[in-house]
This record gives C-alpha cells, structure tokens and sequence, in this order.
C-alpha cells in the first residue's frame, strides 16, 4: 500500500499543512475515503457527492485512528489535530495515485469493454498469479474514484497490476488511462452498455478506444477480433495490436471447443506457438475470450505452457456472475444477476439451453439499464433471441421488460410465458412458479437488484417443497 512521510505529501499535492507542529514526522499508511473503515495510520481523503461531503466525517475518521485528513476547507478540520489543505480532494486523490503509478516499474494492464471486463481481469489474473505477484481491481472500483484507490492499495512488490476502466460518458476512459499508463490494453467487445449517453456503437468504440491514448507507444492492444467494430481499429493505430477470437483469421483462436452445461467448457486454443487443450470450470462459450487474452498476455510475459493452462483452469467467477447454487430440493440457480447487457443476456440464454436438467429450463429476466431510446429493440432482441431456443418458462420482470415478453411472444416462443411489472410482484407469486428440479437463470441489471429473488427462491423451496 501506498507509504509516504506526511511533509512529502504535502509536497506531491501542493498542498499546505495545518497544525504543522502537530507532525511528528510519521508515514500514513494507506488511504481511505470511508471514515467507517479506517486503518489505524490511514491517510482520510474526504470525498464531496452529489448527496454527501466527506468533510462532515473528519472528525470521524480521526476518531477511528486516521493519521492526518486532506481538506478543501480548513474549517472543517476539527480542532488539536492536523491536517492538508488543498484545493480539491478528488484531485488530490487522483495526483497521489499518479505518483505512486510513477514509482512502478512493472507491467501495468488496463482492461475496458462493453461486456465481461471482471471477467477478463479475473482470468488474466488467475494465469500470471501463477509465477507473479498481482494486484488487481476489486469488486467495482473501476471509476474516477475507484482506480486511483486500487493503485494507491497496491504493494510495495507487486509484480503485474491489472486495472478494470469503466465508464459511461466520453472521456471517462482517457481520465483512466492517464493515471493508469498501461502497458497492454485490452478492449473485449463492443456492445449496447450505456449506448443511452454515447449514442451508438460507433460512439462506445470511440470511447472505449480513448485507453489507446495513454498505452505505451511499444505497449500491445488486445482486441476481440470477432468483432466487427473493434476490426476497424485495424492499421489505425500505432501501437501493435493483437487480435483473438473463434474466427481463424485471428492470430490466436478458438480451433474447437464444448459447451459442458453447467460442468463448464473444454476447448482447444491455437497461439502462433502453441497448442492448449483447456478446461473451464465455469460457464458460457464467452468465457474463451477471456481465455485467449489471458494466454496472449501469458506468453508476452514468458510464462510457460503448463503455468498458463494451470492458471485457466483455476479461474473461479466473481460473486453474482454465472455462479452456481444448488438447493436441497433439487432446484438450481445460475447467479448472473450483477449486471445485463444484450450480449451478455445471450451468453446467458445459451448456457442455460445447453444445459441438461431433470425439471423444467426457467429463464428470469430482468430490465437492461442505460439503454434510452434504444431500449425497446434491445429488449425485444433478447424476447426474439429466447423464442429461438428450448427453454420451458421465460418470466420477464420490470418496466422494460415488457417488451422483451412481447419480442418472445411475436416471434412464436412456445414456453410458458409469464410478465412482471414489478420484482416484489414477482416474488409474491414465486410459490405458483417453482417446481421441483427446475434450473433457473436469474439475470438483469444491477439496478433491478434481482439477488432478492433469488433469496425468495431459496425462502419459498424451503417452506413450499
């Protein structure tokens, strides 16, 4: 974690210290922006929200063991402690991420893209974790207030730092990329996320390309090449590019491969030097993206075939993402309920239609946010896409949803076809849905919130069966 002398920082930021005969010249020891979870040593950096201002909680911080507090207003700094003032927290927190990015001399990753951006850096991850030290993102620091705190968490010896970048604005990536500075950059898809505020695809590529802007000019550009607008980046560049995929026109690809339902993936990959024979234990044809950007960035990195194959098939999915959850009663849940895409709905619609099971296929489908006056069609894409597979019951839940329940019905979908306007409507009636051995698929946006469901899964197989 970030360590620095106090004076030091008040150096770095520009900044001027209160109470300076208060210093002792002690080292802070770490950074944190919530007050409740102070270390003892931490260095408090109050942020100011929309609908909050960590200035309030100062006094907080230091209670609970904080070393010293930035501030923006030095009549917030309660009385007999110090404190730095400087112009802007938020900017403060991103100039020491940056000086501490500057200290590193190790191979920075950054990873964007409209879909599966976890799931790319938890396998990239699980593979160099094989011979390196990694620091990665956690949970959803991804943002203008998450990055900077990820690299201000990193150790002294951490060997490869991979750092997820999310946005939904333009701009948002190439504020990322800066602090970051990668050295490879990859970029998994082009879809529908946040089209609401970038207004096409041809804008969330542009956005999604601004991590070219701060990749090192001998760095490398890994790119889904199955994707037709990631294709057009193609001689644009100056950076080298590598592309991955199915299609055998990449330079690494997917020769062969088997959906396993729920007991995962097998495939072959090619390299330009070699040949993997993987296993997945986790779910969906999608995941061999991942994969490939894993043993692209393995092999740059010397790794042997064996520490990369090992790696792969110790990936283990992030909580809420396409986990499984066996009940007693012979009811499963595939957990895809964090987030929702157009894409990523269908990868979750294949995995369930490959699967095997003794009962009924149940496909709980909620709102995809962000998506303004493109909603409806993508909606409806999805009601269209399952209408094409076998599933039993598809049971549409939220506002938007409607229309995905229409696009299934229009286009002949002969399941059992149910709609929700509201979650709490839907659980209400779960006891009537249920039956024994069903496999069910709950996924949506993280705004629907759709794990309460799935506790009521749990809540009424219990008492009902």
């Amino acid at each position: 974690m970030f360590c620095q002398d106090i004076l030091k920082i008040v150096e770095i930021l520009d900044g001027k210290i209160i109470r300076k005969e208060l210093v002792n010249g002690d080292k802070i020891k770490g950074v944190s922006i919530d007050s409740r979870n102070i270390i003892p040593g931490q260095l408090f950096i109050p942020i100011k929200g929309e609908n909050f201002d960590g200035h309030d909680y100062i006094k907080a911080a230091m209670d609970n063991g904080a070393l010293i507090s930035l501030t923006s207003d030095e009549e917030k700094m309660p009385p007999n402690v110090s404190g730095i003032l400087v112009k802007d927290t938020q900017e403060a927190l991103v100039k020491l991420a940056k000086y501490y990015r500057s200290t590193f001399e190790i191979p920075f990753i950054g990873i964007t893209g409209s879909v599966g951006k976890t799931s790319c850096k938890e396998m990239i991850a699980s593979v160099l974790s094989t011979r390196f030290k990694v620091h990665k993102t956690k949970g959803n620091y991804n943002n203008d207030i998450g990055l900077p705190l990820t690299i201000l968490d990193m150790d002294v010896d951490t060997e490869i730092s991979i750092l997820e970048m999310g946005m939904n604005h333009f701009n948002e990536i190439d504020f990322l990329g800066e602090i970051a500075l990668p050295d490879y950059a990859v970029i998994t898809n082009i879809g529908l996320s946040h089209i609401e505020n970038l207004g096409s695809q041809e804008g969330i590529l542009r956005a999604k390309s601004e991590i070219i802007n701060h990749l090192s000019p001998d760095g490398l550009l890994l790119l889904n090449g199955d994707d037709e607008f990631l294709r057009t980046l193609e001689g644009k560049v100056s950076q080298e590019i590598t592309f991955f995929g199915f299609n055998k026109t990449n330079e690494y690809f997917v020769k062969n491969y088997e959906a396993l339902g729920l007991e995962g993936v097998k495939a072959t990959i090619q390299s330009p030097t070699e040949t993997y024979n993987i296993n997945l234990n986790t779910l969906g044809k999608h995941m061999l993206y991942h994969t490939l950007s894993a043993i692209i960035i393995g092999e740059r990195l010397s790794l042997i075939k064996e520490e990369i194959e090992k790696g792969i098939s110790q990936y283990e999915n992030e909580k809420m993402r396409l986990n499984i959850v066996k009940l007693e009663n012979g009811i499963t849940i595939i957990n895809d309920s964090y987030n929702a895409s157009v894409d990523s709905m269908k990868a979750a619609i294949d995995i369930l239609d490959h699967s095997k099971t003794e009962g009924r296929s149940v496909a709980i489908l909620g709102d995809m946010f962000e998506m303004g006056a493109f909603s409806k069609g993508a909606h409806e894409d999805v009601g269209k896409y399952i209408a094409s597979k076998s599933i039993d019951m598809l049971i549409c839940v939220g506002e938007d949803s409607r229309w995905m329940y229409e696009g299934a019905f229009a286009h002949g979908y002969k399941g059992n076809l149910l709609y929700y306007k509201t979650k709490d409507g839907l659980n209400d009636a779960m006891k009537d849905v249920l039956k024994h051995k069903d496999l069910i698929l709950v996924k949506a946006s993280r705004g629907m919130k759709l794990e309460d469901t799935i506790e009521k899964i749990k809540e009424v197989s219990i008492n009902e069966f």
